[in-house]
């Protein structure tokens, strides 16, 4: 009885060591970059947050971050010169400033598409102030531009962040 406790303790303990190993790695967050605004890593090449800090950048830099994809508006940039920082840290930096549900234009969602195609090599922190419009942004991107059905764009919206503009979003899918 003794042997057979001990054989089933070691197939359990294998079975448990088995599914830690099994557990995706993408989706984890880096310790290093923990305490970003907002931060998630939907994809491994797409981290999300919200406003960086220049010390923010240099972390995400550090992780293999080489582009940064920025939605904030001027009036949510304040003195921030978070291009001059991209640019003396050697990022890939661009912009398509969007103010909340006004700006879900089709125009600004296939600049969103564009910039994301051009960046598809590369591992990317987009952003706005809480992840919220990258959320709107990548669901509507999916369903324009990807063919994808509401439920999955939304779903895609909520894994990038999308939140309160959810209702509005819902609202052009289904114009």
């Amino acid at each position: 009885m003794r042997a057979l406790s001990h054989s089933f303790l070691i197939v359990f303990t294998a079975l448990a060591l088995t599914a830690c190993d099994a557990e995706p790695t993408v989706n984890r967050i880096p310790m290093d970059v923990a305490d970003v605004p907002n931060i998630h890593h939907p994809t491994a090449q797409h981290f999300t947050s919200g406003k960086p800090a220049k010390s923010d950048l240099v972390k995400l830099k550090e992780q293999g971050v080489t582009a940064v994809i920025n939605l904030l508006t001027d009036a949510d940039m304040g003195n921030d010169d978070e291009a001059i920082w991209a640019q003396e840290l050697n990022l890939d930096y661009y912009r398509v400033p969007v103010a909340g549900g006004a700006d879900l234009t089709r125009d600004n969602v296939a600049e969103f598409d564009r910039l994301l195609a051009l960046t598809a090599n590369e591992t990317v922190l987009l952003h706005c102030s809480s992840s919220n419009r990258v959320g709107a942004m990548m669901a509507l991107r999916a369903a324009w531009h990807h063919n994808a059905n509401t439920e999955d764009a939304l779903a895609i919206g909520r894994e990038y962040g999308l939140k309160d503009l959810q209702t509005h979003v819902e609202k052009l899918l289904n114009e």
